[in-house]
C-alpha cells in the first residue's frame, strides 16, 4: 500500500504547494465521492414488478395467464368462461432471494449511485488549514492529493493519518476517502473493508450515512438483501441529504420486499410515496403499494391506488401499466363501464409496449363478455397495426369467437385457421382448435365428424376431448347415423362433461338407440337417465318413451307402470295425454276392456279435443260393439269417424251398418252403405250381406227403386258365385215393377242358372214370363209360362203360370183365348188371392173381346164367390 519514498517526497512537495494555494482565503475544492463499484447494468438492480405476460416465465415467477375468450357448448344459454381468466396482478410466489428485475416506475441504478456520489463533499471541518497541527497537516496532504484525483498517492497519506492520529476528529472523513481511493483504484475488497471499519468505529454521522449507503448498494447488488435493508436504514438515519434519505428509504423497502417481508416493506413504500418533491422513486413506491394491496385481496383499495397512479404518473409506461391494472380490477369489482374507459385511456397514451397491447386485449375481452361482438371487431380493426406478438394469439381468438357469435362462421374459421397456423404451440391455438369445431357445428359442415377425429388425435385435455366428442355425436345424430351417435352419447354419460350435459347424453342415446330398434339399449339409456337425474327437465318425456319401448317389446306390465307414473306425476303435461291414450291401448292388448274404456273416458274428459280423441272413441265404440251393445256403440264410433275420417271411415262404417241392421234402422243403414260405396263401388264386396238385406227389406216395403239400387250394386260388383241366388230373383221382380224388362229377364235368367228346386224354378219362369211379356217377347213369354206349368202341374204356381199365359194372350190381343186361360184358373183352383184375380182378368178379357154377356156373367160369378174382393181394374164392372 505504500508508494516509494521518492514518490512520496514529490507528492509531498506538490501537495504543500497545493495546500498553500487552497488554504488562503477560500475553502477547499469540493470533491465528489465517486461510486464504489462500476455502474450496474439495467435489470440487475431494479426492484421486482409484475411484468406483462411473457412467453416463458423466469424461474420463481408465475406467468400471468393469457385471457382466452371462449363461450360454452346449446349454451349454456351460463357457466365458467375462459374469458373469466385475468392477467395476474403480480406473481404470487415468494420472491425471497429472487433477482431484482426492476419496475417501469423505478429510476435506474445510475440515479442511486449519482446520489451517493453527490453526498460527501470535501469540507475543511474547521481546522485543516492549521499547519501547526500535525494531524491536520497530514490530513491536508492526503486531501490535496485526493482532490487532484491522485488516488494512489492519497491512499498512503490517509493510511499514515489514520495510523498516527487515532483520536483526531477527521478520522471519519479520512476513512471514507481512503475507502473511495481504494475503490477508484479497483481495490474493492479494501474499499469495502474500510467502509465497514468506518461504520464499526464511528457509528453515526454524515460519513457513516454515506458509507452505509455504499455498503448497502454493494450488498443489494450481490443480492444480500438482509444486509442491504439494515445498511439502507443506517444510511437513512445518518444522512443529511434528502435525496440520499429518500433513495435509502426506497431501497430499504425494496430489499425487504425481495426477502418477502412485504408487511415491513409496505409502510416504508407508503412513506416514500408521501414525498412529492424531488422524489424519483415516488411512482415506483406507489406502484408497489398498489400491488401489495392487490396481493392482500384489498381489491377496492388496489383499484383506487392503480387508478390514481394511472392519472398522474410521470412516465407514460407507468401510467399505462397502472391503468390496465385498474381496468382489470374494475372488471372484478363489476365496474365494467369504468374499466372500459380505463382501457381506452391506456390505449390512447403515448406509451408503447406490452401493457398497451394488454389494454387492447382487455378492452376486447370486456366487449366480448358484454356480448358486444361487433364492437370487438371494431376495436380489432382500429388497433390492428399496434398488435404485439404477446397478445396477438389472444386477440385472434377473441375475434374468431366474435365472428362465430355473430353467425359469420366462414370469417370465424378464417381467423381460427390463421391463429392455428401462425401460433400452433400457444394455449390460444389449442383453444382455437376446439372453438373451430364449434363453428363447423354451427355451420352444419359435413366434415365435422372427420375434423373431430383429427382433433382427438392430437390428445387434447380430457375435458375438451369429451366436448369435441359431444359435437361429433350431435353431428352423427343429425346425419341419421343413429347407431354411431348412440354409442358416443352413452360413452359420454361417464365422461368429464359437466353434469348439466350428462342427462342430455342419456336422453340422446336412448332416442338414437330407439331409431335403430335397439329397444333394450334404449330402455337402458332412459333408465340410467331416470335413476341418475330424476329431476331432469325432460324426465316425463324419457318416462313416456321408455313406456312405449316396453309396449313395443310386449312388456305390458312395465309399460302400464310407466304410463301410470306419467299420468300421476305429470298430470298437466302433454305427455300425460299420450300416456292416457297408450295406457288404454295397452289395457286393450291385455284384454282388460273395462279398464280400457275407463281410461279412454278419463282421457276424453280431461282432453276432449286431444289428438287421440278419435282413437279413444273408436275403441270405446269397438268394445260396446263386441259386447253387442249396438245402440251404445253407435255414438262413439260415429264420433271417431267425424274426428278423423281418413283413419276411421273405413273401419267404422261397416260396424255402424251392422248396428243399424240389428236395430232395424233401414234408412240409417242405407245412408251409411250409400256413403261408404259412393267413393269406391269395390267396397260393395265388404257390404254383401248389408246390400242383400237392404234390397230384400226395401222390396218388402215395395220401395223397388231402393231395392233395385242395392241389389244391382251387389250383382255388378261381386262375383256371381259369391251372390245368394235369391238376390237375382228379387232383383228381377224389382226390375219388372220398374218396367226394366230386359234387365229383369237377365236377372231372372241368372237366377235360373243356379236354382235347382222345381218349385223355385217354376216361380222364376212365371217371373221371366212377365218380363218377356213386358218386352213383348210373346212366344218366349208363353214358353216360360208353360215351362212353369210343366214344373208345377198343380198348385198355386201352376195357377200363376196359367195367369201368365192369359196375360200373354191378352198382350197379343187374343182376348177370348186370354179369358179362357183366366177362367181355367178359376175353375181349377180356389185361392183367395189368385182365383178372384183370375175372374177379374177373365171379365176384362171378355169385355175387351166384345163378349159382354160372358163378361157380365164372369163379373157376377166374381162378386158372388168373393163378395169382399176389391176390383183392381178401375173400369171393371
Amino acid at each position: 500500500m505504500y508508494v516509494p519514498i521518492f514518490g512520496r517526497l514529490v507528492a509531498g512537495i506538490i501537495c504543500v504547494g497545493l495546500i498553500g494555494q487552497t488554504t488562503i482565503g477560500t475553502a477547499q475544492e469540493v470533491r465528489r465521492a465517486l461510486p464504489a463499484t462500476p455502474t450496474p447494468t439495467p435489470g440487475e438492480t431494479a426492484a421486482p414488478r409484475a411484468l406483462p405476460v411473457k412467453p416463458t416465465p423466469t424461474p420463481g415467477e408465475i406467468a400471468a395467464p393469457r385471457a382466452l375468450p371462449a363461450k360454452p357448448f346449446l349454451t349454456p344459454a351460463t357457466g365458467q368462461s375462459i374469458l373469466d381468466e385475468r392477467i395476474d396482478s403480480r406473481g404470487s410466489g415468494s420472491q425471497n432471494n429472487a433477482p431484482s428485475r426492476g419496475s417501469s416506475a423505478e429510476p435506474d441504478n445510475r440515479t442511486r449511485d449519482r446520489i451517493a456520489n453527490d453526498e460527501i463533499r470535501l469540507a475543511p471541518e474547521g481546522g485543516t488549514e492549521n499547519s501547526s497541527d500535525p494531524a491536520k497537516a497530514q490530513l491536508a496532504i492526503a486531501d490535496g492529493l485526493y482532490v487532484r484525483k491522485l488516488y494512489d498517492l492519497a491512499a498512503p497519506e490517509y493510511e499514515t493519518f489514520l495510523g498516527r492520529y487515532q483520536e483526531d476528529s477527521g478520522r471519519a472523513a479520512a476513512m471514507y476517502r481512503l475507502a473511495d481511493c481504494y475503490s477508484k483504484m479497483g481495490q474493492d475488497s479494501p474499499a469495502f473493508n474500510t467502509y465497514r471499519m468506518l461504520l464499526n468505529e464511528v457509528q453515526t454521522g454524515e460519513f457513516v450515512g454515506s458509507a452505509a449507503f455504499r455498503l448497502a448498494s454493494r450488498a443489494f447488488d450481490q443480492k444480500d438483501y438482509g444486509s442491504a435493508a439494515n445498511l439502507y436504514e443506517k444510511a437513512y438515519d445518518n444522512s443529511k441529504s434528502s435525496e440520499v434519505k429518500i433513495t435509502a428509504l426506497y431501497y430499504q423497502a425494496k430489499s425487504l420486499e425481495l426477502m418477502n417481508r412485504k408487511s415491513e416493506a409496505r409502510p416504508i413504500y407508503e412513506e416514500v410515496a408521501k414525498t412529492g418533491e424531488n422524489n424519483p422513486f415516488r411512482d415506483a413506491a406507489r406502484l408497489s403499494v398498489a400491488y401489495f394491496a392487490l396481493e392482500n385481496g384489498q381489491k377496492d383499495s388496489a383499484f383506487d391506488l392503480f387508478r390514481s397512479l394511472g392519472a398522474d404518473a410521470a412516465k407514460p409506461n407507468v401510467r399505462v401499466e397502472a391503468l390496465v391494472r385498474a381496468g382489470i380490477l374494475g372488471e372484478d369489482l363489476k365496474k365494467r363501464d369504468e374499466s372500459e374507459q380505463l382501457f381506452k385511456t391506456a390505449i390512447s397514451t403515448s406509451a408503447e409496449g406490452k401493457w398497451k397491447q394488454i389494454a387492447q386485449l382487455e378492452l376486447m375481452k370486456l366487449e366480448y363478455d358484454g356480448d358486444k361482438f361487433a364492437q370487438v371487431l371494431d376495436t380489432y380493426a382500429k388497433n390492428l397495426n399496434a398488435l404485439g406478438e404477446e397478445t396477438k394469439p389472444s386477440v385472434l381468438l377473441i375475434v374468431a369467437n366474435s365472428y362465430r357469435q355473430l353467425g359469420k362462421q366462414s370469417k370465424a374459421l378464417d381467423f381460427y385457421n390463421q391463429l392455428i397456423r401462425q401460433y400452433p404451440s400457444t394455449q390460444e391455438a389449442a383453444d382455437g382448435r376446439y372453438q373451430r369445431l364449434v363453428a363447423l357445428d354451427q355451420s352444419k359442415d359435413p366434415s365435422l365428424s372427420r375434423e373431430v377425429d383429427a382433433y382427438l388425435a392430437m390428445n387434447p385435455p380430457k375435458e375438451r376431448a369429451d366436448k369435441a366428442t359431444l359435437l361429433k355425436a350431435q353431428a352423427l345424430l343429425q346425419q341419421n347415423q343413429f347407431a354411431l351417435a348412440a354409442k358416443l352419447y352413452l360413452e359420454l354419460t361417464n365422461s368429464t362433461l359437466p353434469d348439466t350435459y350428462k342427462p342430455d347424453c342419456y336422453y340422446a342415446a336412448g332416442y338414437a338407440f330407439s331409431q335403430v330398434r335397439n329397444d333394450s339399449a334404449a330402455i337402458e339409456a332412459f333408465s340410467g337417465l331416470l335413476v341418475d337425474y330424476p329431476q331432469y327437465k325432460l324426465a316425463e318425456k324419457a318416462l313416456l318413451k321408455r313406456a312405449l319401448l316396453y309396449q313395443d317389446e310386449k312388456n305390458y306390465s312395465a309399460a302400464l307402470t310407466d304410463f301410470s307414473k306419467v299420468i300421476a306425476q305429470y298430470p298437466n303435461s302433454p305427455e300425460s295425454e299420450t300416456a292416457l291414450l297408450e295406457k288404454g291401448l295397452t289395457l286393450g292388448q291385455q284384454g282388460e276392456y273395462q279398464q280400457m274404456t275407463d281410461t279412454f273416458h278419463e282421457l276424453l274428459e280431461k282432453y276432449p279435443n286431444n289428438s287421440g280423441a278419435a282413437q279413444a272413441n273408436f275403441w270405446i265404440g269397438w268394445e260396446a260393439f263386441k259386447a253387442k251393445r249396438y245402440e251404445e256403440a253407435i255414438g262413439p264410433l260415429s264420433t271417431a269417424r267425424q274426428k278423423n275420417p281418413g283413419e276411421y271411415s273405413d273401419r267404422v262404417t261397416p260396424p255402424l251398418i251392422f248396428c243399424y241392421q240389428t236395430l232395424n234402422r233401414l234408412d240409417d243403414a242405407a245412408t251409411e252403405a250409400s256413403n261408404y260405396i259412393k267413393s269406391d263401388t269395390k267396397r260393395v264386396s265388404t257390404l254383401g250381406d248389408a246390400c242383400s238385406w237392404l234390397g230384400q227389406r226395401y222390396f218388402q216395403a215395395k220401395q223397388y227403386e231402393k231395392s233395385e239400387k242395392f241389389l244391382s250394386l251387389l250383382t255388378k260388383n261381386v262375383p256371381a258365385d259369391k251372390i245368394d241366388e235369391a238376390v237375382w230373383l228379387t232383383l228381377g221382380h224389382d226390375q219388372i215393377e220398374l218396367q226394366h224388362y230386359p234387365e229383369a229377364a237377365a236377372s231372372i235368367s241368372a237366377y235360373l242358372q243356379s236354382a235347382t228346386d222345381p218349385a223355385d224354378r217354376a216361380k222364376a219362369f212365371v217371373a221371366l214370363s212377365a218380363a218377356q211379356l213386358g218386352a213383348k217377347q210373346y212366344d218366349d213369354a208363353t214358353k216360360s209360362a208353360e215351362q212353369a206349368m210343366t214344373l208345377q202341374p198343380e198348385g198355386r204356381i201352376n195357377a200363376e203360370a196359367r195367369l201368365a199365359v192369359g196375360d200373354v194372350e191378352s198382350g197379343r190381343g187374343n182376348y177370348e183365348n186370354a179369358a179362357k186361360s183366366y177362367l181355367s184358373v178359376a175353375v181349377l183352383y180356389e185361392d183367395p188371392e189368385v182365383t178372384p184375380l183370375a175372374l177379374e182378368k177373365a171379365y176384362i178379357a171378355f169385355h175387351q173381346s166384345g163378349n159382354e154377356a160372358q163378361a157380365n156373367k164372369t163379373l157376377t160369378e166374381l162378386k158372388t164367390r168373393f163378395p169382399n174382393y176389391q176390383l183392381k181394374t178401375a173400369n171393371a164392372g
